[in-house]
């Protein structure tokens, strides 16, 4: 599935930095990103407290905003929104458990 008119036109209001597009952004997809964090622990055999469940969630909103959307701008629109975030919270959840595990910063 190809992105759909809706989330081309949310993704674009970010990149205008346009009032209150962050925040429906993150209204839309961060339910997603919560499911990712816990199945991802999950399918790890991770024990996530809501702390780090919390601080994952974090993380990965601040990795899209990071360097004016570059994770976002990265897009290429050839799934949907929804898959490509997919995608990303679970590389960052994966990185994250990885360095807490291993006690790096």
């Amino acid at each position: 599935m190809a992105l759909i008119p809706l989330d081309r036109q949310l993704l674009q209001r970010c990149f205008n930095h346009e009032s209150g597009a962050w925040n429906d952004f993150v209204d839309r997809y961060l339910g997603l990103i919560y499911h990712v964090i816990h199945y991802t622990g999950y399918l790890r055999s991770t024990l996530l407290t809501p702390e780090d469940v919390e601080d994952m969630a974090s993380e990965v909103l601040l990795q899209i905003v990071a360097n004016d959307y570059s994770v976002l701008r990265s897009f290429r629109g050839n799934s949907s929104l929804a898959a490509y975030l997919t995608v990303i919270a679970r590389r960052i959840c994966v990185h994250e458990m990885t360095r807490r595990h291993t006690g790096r910063v």
